[in-house]
């Protein structure tokens, strides 16, 4: 359900567990997992890590449920991306073995191949197929590159380059995700496939270490995309008297849908990867106490960013939220009458950050409905319009 007034401050408009006999031939695996997990704990406070103090995230292994070529079913493997070297590099491990059988090294670029920047996010794997096991990823370089790699239990396949966002001012240092959207024949260009894909990536400015959140919007068919950089996208970062007032009008939205995607400053630095809940997009930003060279502390002010997830603009009646503090991490509360609020967690202490959560409407282009938890099992699955998967 949806309404022009939906409450004050809202605009219209199976992981496998492993038996405990095969655990022991899988030691040196797990040893050299353990010591990598070691490493990322003085991550406690600012999710994001390091090039001076904190930008760089410790890469840990990722455990992939990938396709086998034989009739066995799914395989299990794991995915390691090179934290080290001066050159962004992927390896594939047996669950029983310290030594890669595939590895990727050498990456399509704009003027050829070479080596990637290093990676300080993560890859991202993807099941585009929907049938439960991981076919591809996404690989995102210090630099802002974009690669999407076919990947099966036997290795990897074909590398293309999507995007090449390369930019003086900005260095790319993690990702939120793939993210399936749906959108409803009435908010759908003309033209524009109901269905495709959204990867949110986080950028740092290398001049004064604030942040940005980029959007990129990805065809159905993705390895029919033309090259994305980053003029192409809209600066959404301030947002006009008359967009505030009246929100976007439908050429403003169809125009911006239609394009390559968007990118907003946070007029502040992260200090934990952003959720995205029912189309919204919510960030914990300390705006004080930060530079290029030193990542902000829990002593620093502090301010909840809420952005829409198709055109970063508003959700509720203001973008931006004051946080009473910087410890702990965001999580969603299911209230007593059902809806939900979101709530800064610490060991300590426990803060509200935001109480009646909305979620997007297909109604209108801004048109909210209250988040009920107590009336949608499916909520942590919902990105936008009821069939987006992959948020939260």
């Amino acid at each position: 359900m949806s309404s022009n007034k939906l409450m004050p401050g809202v605009r219209q408009n199976g992981r496998t567990r492993m038996p405990a006999s095969q655990l022991a031939k899988f030691g040196p695996l797990l040893a050299i997992i353990v010591l990598t997990l070691l490493a990322a704990v003085v991550l406690s406070f600012s999710a994001l890590a390091t090039v001076a103090a904190c930008w760089r995230q410790a890469a840990v292994p990722q455990l992939l449920e990938l396709e086998d070529s034989s009739s066995a079913g799914p395989r299990q493997r794991f995915l390691q991306h090179n934290d080290t070297a001066e050159s962004g590099q992927l390896a594939l491990y047996a669950l029983d073995s310290t030594l890669p059988f595939s590895s990727l090294t050498a990456w399509p670029l704009s003027e050829g191949v070479g080596p990637a920047a290093p990676f300080y996010a993560s890859p991202q794997p993807f099941d585009s197929n929907y049938d439960g096991v991981v076919d591809h990823l996404f690989s995102i370089d210090f630099t802002g590159r974009v690669w999407l790699t076919g990947i099966t239990a036997a290795g990897f396949g074909s590398t293309l380059l999507l995007a090449d966002l390369a930019s003086r001012e900005w260095r790319f240092i993690g990702s939120l995700g793939v993210f399936e959207v749906s959108l409803p024949l009435l908010l759908r260009p003309s033209g524009l496939q109901g269905r495709h894909k959204l990867l949110l990536l986080i950028a740092r400015n290398i001049s004064n270490g604030e942040d940005a959140i980029v959007s990129l919007r990805l065809p159905a068919d993705i390895t029919a995309a033309s090259l994305l950089r980053f003029d192409t996208l809209v600066d959404r970062s301030v947002l006009s008297a008359t967009e505030r007032e009246y929100g976007l009008s439908n050429e403003q939205w169809f125009s911006l849908l239609n394009g390559a995607g968007w990118w907003a400053r946070l007029s502040g630095q992260l200090t934990q990867p952003p959720q995205v809940v029912a189309g919204v997009i919510y960030s914990a930003v300390a705006t004080s106490d930060f530079s290029a060279l030193e990542c902000a502390t829990e002593h620093a002010e502090h301010s909840l960013v809420a952005m829409h997830l198709h055109s970063a603009g508003l959700v509720y009646n203001q973008r931006r939220f004051l946080l009473a503090s910087g410890v702990g991490k965001l999580t969603l509360q299911l209230q007593p009458d059902g809806t939900a609020a979101l709530i800064l967690n610490s060991v300590t202490e426990q803060h509200t950050a935001l109480t009646e959560l909305v979620s997007l409407s297909p109604d209108c282009l801004e048109c909210t409905a209250p988040l009920r938890l107590d009336q949608f099992p499916r909520w942590l699955k919902l990105a936008t319009y009821r069939q987006e998967t992959g948020a939260h």
